[in-house]
């Protein structure tokens, strides 16, 4: 093999492209310094400097000591770039982008221009923020001793309530309810909200810790305000299955006239009953000659001559203590009375049915004595004194002598 042969083997150009360049170098310019150099894909690549003394040797030494940068390394070094390219999937557009060639402004016009590259550290940069968000995505979870007590108190809540709500124990199959004559036993459940076999927490108002406890508290207030006849109630659970109902009742003692019909009363004043005008329907004792104001059901009724109010109701009280204390026959004064009137003139009259079903008026005087008053007024009705009455009559009580005058 001659010389040129072996430098086109080994990447040199033969002697005739050798000499031009020579010629070449001649005329360029001073050579660049050392530290110049131009960056091959993130390798550095600088131009070979001879020394200044061996420039006036030969032409042949100079090929021959001369060796020009072999390509087989620029294409390794190209792979492996390559191969990290691969490796680095974020940065792989950014890489991918063709390098722009730029050629030297000292290089001759034969001269092969020199690739540069972009630095890649904005796309490490890229690389490393990609691995902290992977990192972030699976964070690690840890219980604290706080929240395995939360979980565990959370499934305890849960399996008590599944309890609660279907266990047979929680459901109505008992009921006693003490104190009710106005009402009847299921119109007081009615009022609680329960039933037969209905839920036990059916009947519960207020929050969920009312609900769970089974507290009836709010629903005792409730049918306070809204049943004017229940005065206090108690409601208590005793499981299983049962439900304990204590009521103190407000109990009806006279009627008054209203403009729109009759209210019934309590001893209290309580409006405990609105009704209209019905001639079928007998109500009585009526309290007659009062100016009433405002009557609303469940609330005290207003009236101008209150003091009169109070005075009927001293003398219905009495009646009633006296049937209540009688003995001897069936006779019940309070239930036929059907007036109870208070004159201005401070006269008190009371018209009652005997027993023989004749309306009988009864003058009194005050209600120093009412007491006994009524209660031989009632020995009178049981021992048949107005058994020989066959019409209606009046009876002054004013005076010491009794006198009874018929109509």
């Amino acid at each position: 093999m001659d010389d040129n042969e072996l430098d086109r083997l080994f990447g040199n150009e033969p002697e005739d492209a050798a000499s031009d360049t020579e010629e070449e170098k001649k005329k360029a310019p001073e050579k660049e310094s050392p530290d110049e150099s131009a960056e091959v894909k993130g390798f550095v690549v600088s131009q070979y400097d001879g020394p200044a003394d061996d420039a006036g040797e030969d032409e042949e030494g100079e090929d021959t000591d001369e060796e020009p940068e072999p390509e087989e390394d620029v294409d390794s070094d190209q792979e492996e770039e390559d191969s990290e390219d691969t490796d680095d999937d974020e940065s792989e557009e950014e890489e991918s982008e063709e390098d722009e060639e730029e050629p030297s402004e000292e290089s001759g016009p034969d001269e092969r221009p020199i690739k540069r590259s972009r630095p890649r550290d904005a796309a490490n940069n890229a690389g490393r923020r990609q691995a902290a968000v992977k990192k972030t995505l699976k964070p690690k979870v840890r219980l604290s001793g706080r929240g395995i007590f939360a979980i565990c108190l959370a499934v305890a809540l849960i399996v008590m309530v599944i309890l609660v709500l279907f266990l047979p124990a929680f459901r109505v199959r008992n009921a006693h309810i003490e104190g009710n004559v106005a009402l009847s036993d299921q119109e007081v459940l009615n009022e609680i909200g329960l039933e037969y076999d209905a839920h036990l927490m059916s009947g519960v108002s207020g929050n969920i810790f009312d609900i769970l406890c089974l507290n009836y508290g709010k629903t005792e207030e409730r049918i306070k305000r809204e049943n004017p006849y229940i005065e206090d109630i108690r409601i208590s659970i005793k499981l299983p299955s049962t439900v304990n109902v204590q009521i103190k009742e407000r109990r009806k003692v006279c009627y008054i006239r209203t403009p729109d019909g009759y209210a019934a009363l309590d001893k209290d004043g309580i409006v405990l009953e609105l009704s209209s005008f019905d001639s079928n329907k007998t109500v009585r004792p009526v309290i007659c000659g009062l100016n009433v104001t405002s009557a609303e059901l469940g609330k005290k009724v207003q009236i101008s001559n209150m003091n009169d109010y109070k005075k009927a109701i001293i003398v219905l009280g009495a009646i009633l203590a006296a049937d209540n204390a009688s003995v001897g026959g069936d006779y019940q004064m309070f239930e036929n009375t059907s007036e109870v009137r208070i004159l201005p003139s401070g006269y008190i009259f009371l018209t009652i049915y005997s027993p023989s079903g004749h309306l009988t008026q009864i003058k009194l005087n005050s209600t120093e004595t009412i007491s006994d008053d009524m209660a031989w007024l009632l020995y009178l009705f049981n021992a048949d004194a107005f058994d020989k009455i066959t019409a209606n009559g009046a009876l002054d009580m004013t005076d010491e002598d009794t006198i009874f005058k018929e109509y």
